[in-house]
């Protein structure tokens, strides 16, 4: 697991791009398009609740605010590719407005687009960021010209997550309940964990519990506090529980990451 990110990621001012095995990441959103193009194997999806098994040879197309996760059921090699508006003025504002009209596209006959991803997500390239802005900006203008776009509608379930999103982000560090959560926005928790559920693809406790976990994946490199008191920073109510989640989340032991 990665630490999480949400709006934080509009703070990056550079398109970036880069290769990672066996994905998983938590459910976000961002005003930053996210692309995702699957080498090998297969990924799980998600955007705006509604879930796709995305195999080789296919680009996950995250438009501007779209909420989105990924996870791999065995294996998957894929090129994650970030792009800020403020990098692309030419298309700013259109992107502002519009979505592209496919979320998963099939790009086996589009060699120019998986070229440029190869070549954004090159170790040699990372360094001459205007280079790798201005593919971001023809990397978009391609897929523009070959799956379009749609103008943007929001649903009131639409901003509800992203507003449970941004809630949970800031809150997660306190003790939190589903009830307290769900109260919050008006809601009883069963109609709240379902809607959770089917949006976020995955529970209320799973979501909170990553977002702990990368909070506490962030205090234990900096490696100064205690185990307990990172647990406590962090939200969890236990050393125990810390432990527990820490290491279904990221594979080995909070004392590990801290002495790595």
């Amino acid at each position: 697991m990665q630490q999480f990110y949400e709006l934080s990621r509009d703070n990056n001012p550079r398109t970036v791009a880069w290769h990672i095995d066996n994905d998983h990441y938590i459910t976000h959103f961002h005003s930053t398009i996210e692309l995702a193009y699957v080498e090998s194997g297969m990924i799980c999806a998600i955007q705006d609740g509604v879930s796709h098994q995305v195999t080789a040879g296919y680009l996950v197309v995250n438009s501007s605010y779209m909420v989105h996760g990924y996870s791999t059921p065995e294996s998957s090699r894929i090129i994650v590719c970030t792009i800020p508006l403020s990098t692309v003025p030419k298309l700013r504002s259109l992107l502002k407005q519009q979505h592209f009209a496919q979320g998963i596209v099939d790009v086996h006959g589009m060699k120019e687009c998986r070229r440029i991803l190869r070549m954004m997500a090159d170790p040699a390239n990372k360094e001459n960021s205007n280079f790798v802005n201005s593919l971001g900006e023809a990397l978009l203008a391609l897929l523009i010209d070959k799956i379009g776009l749609v103008e943007y509608t929001s649903t009131a379930e639409d901003d509800l997550i992203k507003r449970i999103l941004v809630y949970l982000q800031e809150h997660a560090a306190q003790p939190l309940t589903v009830a307290q959560a769900a109260a919050h926005f008006g809601y009883s928790s069963g109609r709240f964990s379902h809607i959770f559920n089917e949006r976020v693809g995955c529970s209320f406790t799973q979501y909170l519990n990553s977002l702990r976990t990368g909070m506490a994946q962030q205090l234990l490199a900096q490696g100064e506090l205690p185990l307990v008191d990172v647990a406590t920073a962090c939200g969890f109510s236990s050393l125990r529980t810390f432990h527990r989640v820490y290491k279904h989340f990221t594979g080995e032991t909070p004392h590990a990451t801290q002495t790595r």
